[in-house]
Parts: C-alpha cells; sequence; structure tokens
C-alpha cells in the first residue's frame, strides 16, 4: 500500500532505492513544469470541456484533487492515483451545469454533462482503467422559412426603404419555421494506467481519444496526461499532473481543416488524511494550475496560476460532508457510503457556483 510504515525501509539497500526514486519524481516533475511553461503562449484553451473535472465527490471539494485521487474518478484527477483504488471500481456521474435547480430541484440545466468508467487492478502488471465523458447541449433548433410568395427567395421581409437590410418595424413576409433540431457535443475516451514503483512512488498517464462536433462538421483528435504521486509520510500526499503532454491537437473537417491546439499545463497539489478515534477520517487538500491568465475577472488566479482548496470529513465512515473554493466559487457536498459483504457503493451530491449559475453533480460509484 502507498505510503506503508516499513522497518525494512531503512536498510542501505532500501535507501538507495528511494534516493533514485526521489531522483525520478524530481526530474518528471522538473520537465514537467520546463514543458509547461515552454509552451505558455500555444492555445491552451481549445477542447476546454477537458477543464471542468469528474466526480461529485472531488467537485465538492473544491476541485483540489491531484494529491487525494483516490478513486476511479483518478484517471481524470491524477492517474498515478489508479494504484490505490481496489481490484475492481466503476464511477458515473450526471451534472447539469449553468442554472441547474432553478424553479425545481434538479430541473434541467443548460449543458448536460456525463462521465463513466471503469478501473481494474492486474496484478504485477499494474492499474488500467476506460473512461468516457461527454458535455453537450442538445435540442439546437436550426430555423429556415417558408417561401410563403413563391420566388424562389427565403427570407424575404418588407423592405420599405429599399436597402436590403431587414430594420425595427420591417416583418417578414416569408413564414419562419423550425427545420431540424440538432447537438453540440464534446465527446473523450480516457484510456489510464499506472503503477506502483516505489511503496512511496506511484505514475501513471492517460491516452485521451477527442471528439467535437456541432451541426454537420467534427473535429477529432488526441492527446496524453502524465501524474506521479509521492507519500513521503503516511497521511501526506503529493501531486503532479502534467495535461496536454504532447500539446493535444484538434482538427476540424470544414474546409481550411483547421488545427487547433490545447497548450500543456500542470497541476501541482497535497493533501493530509487524518483520522479521529471512533469518530470517522478526514482530508484537506490544495492545488494550484497553470496555464490560467486569461480567466474571466474575479477568479482566484495570479501570474496564470489558479489555486483551489477543498476537504471532506467521513462521519463513522458512512456520511461525508464536504467543502471548497475551486477558483472560480464555492463548492459543497455530501456523500453516503454504503457496504454490502465486500462490496462498497457510494452516492455523492455537489453543488458548485459559476457566474452563469449553479451546477449540480450527482455521482453512483463502487468498489469490490
Amino acid at each position: 500500500m502507498l505510503g506503508a510504515t516499513q522497518n525494512s525501509r531503512y536498510d542501505t539497500k532500501t535507501m538507495r532505492n528511494l534516493t533514485k526514486t526521489y531522483f525520478f519524481a524530481q526530474t518528471v516533475l522538473l520537465l514537467s513544469l520546463f514543458a509547461t511553461f515552454a509552451t505558455a503562449d500555444e492555445g491552451s484553451h481549445a477542447a476546454e470541456f477537458l477543464s471542468h473535472g469528474v466526480g461529485a465527490r472531488a467537485l465538492g471539494m473544491g476541485s483540489a484533487f491531484v494529491a487525494t485521487a483516490d478513486d476511479a474518478t483518478a484517471t481524470y484527477w491524477n492517474p498515478a492515483g489508479l494504484t490505490q483504488v481496489k481490484k475492481h471500481s466503476f464511477s458515473a456521474m450526471y451534472a447539469d451545469t449553468f442554472r441547474a435547480g432553478e424553479g425545481s430541484w434538479l430541473s434541467r440545466g443548460l449543458v448536460n454533462y456525463n462521465f463513466a468508467n471503469y478501473v481494474y487492478q492486474i496484478e504485477d502488471i499494474g492499474s488500467v482503467g476506460v473512461s468516457w465523458m461527454r458535455l453537450g447541449v442538445d435540442d439546437i433548433p436550426r430555423t429556415t422559412f417558408i417561401d410563403t410568395n413563391n420566388n424562389g427567395i427565403l427570407g424575404d421581409f418588407q423592405d420599405k426603404n429599399g436597402n436590403g437590410i431587414k430594420e425595427d418595424g420591417e416583418l417578414y413576409i416569408d413564414r419562419p419555421e423550425v427545420a431540424e433540431y440538432f447537438s453540440n457535443t464534446d465527446t473523450a475516451i480516457f484510456i489510464s494506467y499506472a503503477r506502483q514503483l516505489h511503496s512511496i512512488v506511484a505514475v501513471g498517464g492517460n491516452l485521451k481519444l477527442l471528439n467535437q462536433a456541432i451541426f454537420e462538421n467534427t473535429g477529432r483528435g488526441f492527446g496524453v496526461d502524465i501524474g506521479v504521486i509521492v507519500e513521503p509520510y503516511r497521511g501526506l500526499r503529493v501531486g503532479a499532473l502534467l495535461l496536454d503532454a504532447t500539446g493535444t491537437q484538434v482538427t476540424w473537417d470544414t474546409p481550411d481543416e483547421p488545427t487547433f491546439t490545447r497548450g500543456r499545463r500542470i497541476r501541482l497539489g497535497s493533501a493530509y488524511h487524518f483520522s479521529v478515534p471512533r469518530l470517522g477520517k478526514g482530508s484537506i487538500g490544495a492545488d494550484v494550475e497553470t496555464g490560467q491568465a486569461d480567466l474571466e475577472a474575479g477568479a482566484a488566479s495570479a501570474g496564470g496560476m489558479l489555486f483551489r482548496v477543498g476537504g471532506e470529513y467521513w462521519l463513522f465512515n458512512t456520511v461525508a460532508l464536504r467543502g471548497g473554493w475551486n477558483g472560480k466559487g464555492l463548492s459543497v457536498g455530501a456523500g453516503l457510503r454504503v457496504k454490502v459483504n465486500t462490496m462498497a457503493f457510494f452516492v455523492d451530491y455537489a453543488f458548485n457556483t459559476h457566474t452563469l449559475g449553479g451546477s449540480q453533480r450527482i455521482s453512483v460509484s463502487g468498489e469490490f
């Protein structure tokens, strides 16, 4: 288990291996930072749906999860954390974002956001996972006109002054109608792998396959993430994730076939886990993410960095309360754990504030 205390850790051979492992982890972090700042001016906000976060548990903690990542959603937050999940683990999330809950609880928001994945531990090989993410605006109407005057021109209007421009007071002659409905969708598939390099160091990575579509056009691309988690002391974890390490590119099938690049960025974070005898356990964490220079005014960013903080507390290992700040607004959440024989199931809820309106997330997950 990551961070397990072992007396043999302090013999000469193990200390030598530990030194090598620390050097490896530091090298990964330094290279990640260099790659991030070397490409800071690229189109770092292409395919921005990848930044929305997954899992009501993590989102309820203000998205400060890069070091905590110890459940199936680690495929998104830090694939190195997949070494912490049980042999079988899964997660599914449904979210209505922006204006969710206005008018009635759990009412439909402007944007539908869904996530599902499965993780499997393979003995002596490592942890593998497959994840699916979709963000979409559905039922968008495409409006056209009925040629009422049968002149072969759609959109005729009363051009009273003869300037060919429709102005106030000039009514349409042709009647508008909805020709069809279409969706604007962003989809990603993550193929993840993680392995324990040492008792205190784990590494992992993602291959991301992207597909974006709006009306009749599609954009496709792929990217790579690299993560590491170090636990130098029991309960204290430090994590780093290099996002889009190869510079994720999305190419569209429009006539010019433009390519948009999502530049490299890095998330760094730490988390501390604690327990209260006979009552429960909890954790607190803090993250920083680079590549955020063009965030809206008022976001908790400085020098292009976004800061997040959050925590959770499990009462009797059954009910969880969560809260945090995700750099843009407050986050709150709650969770329930149900144990059936060797299986554990979780139901989690999170609410995030935003300038465009509140967003609700509901997750169901399990491990066995």
